[in-house]
């Protein structure tokens, strides 16, 4: 871990305490609010868990993260780019994610595998009921952490999430 890291992650660290959250297990068929981490090159399977979720009857919330400076983010996507984080340690700095991690989702899944600190930040700091994603290498701030044994494509990962949501705590397997 580099010096950048341990700095973004001793910021995190403090704030993480500040974070209250009541934790338990839902699945889809009690959660009626959901809120979706993912990048803009995960866009496919993003919409196929929102498109899902709908059909569900569940409300669907996206935050998206452009890694790129430059990034113009289009109107109807919720999202912020690299140039709205910390120069150095990409801390979210945008209303945008302050505003997703204090709604109180009954679940939160992630898509991104984790592989940006951003986003990392918004799982971690998150007050959603109960956390799904795959950590990978990084601090596993999930409820539900889904295990690969390499780094998933985003499809595969919101496949697999889909999955367990469904059969999870219920007393009748399908």
């Amino acid at each position: 871990m580099g010096i950048k890291s341990k700095f973004a992650n001793r910021i995190l660290n403090s704030k993480l305490n500040l974070v209250v959250r009541e934790k338990k297990v839902v699945n889809l068929d009690s959660a009626q609010t959901v809120g979706i981490l993912w990048e803009i090159d995960q866009q496919e399977a993003f919409i196929k868990i929102k498109n899902e979720l709908y059909l569900a009857g569940i409300k669907a919330d996206g935050l998206c993260y452009f890694p790129l400076k430059k990034a113009l983010i289009p109107e109807e996507i919720n999202g912020f780019s690299r140039k709205q984080t910390s120069w150095w340690l990409e801390i979210p700095k945008t209303q945008v994610v302050e505003d997703f991690i204090r709604q109180k989702f009954d679940i939160l899944i992630d898509i991104t595998g984790q592989k940006s600190f951003p986003m990392v930040y918004a799982t971690a700091l998150s007050e959603a009921t109960f956390k799904v994603g795959y950590a990978g290498g990084s601090t596993n701030y999930f409820d539900l952490n889904i295990e690969f044994p390499d780094r998933p494509e985003a499809s595969q990962l919101a496949e697999q999430i889909l999955y367990y949501l469904k059969r999870i705590n219920k007393t009748t397997i399908e």
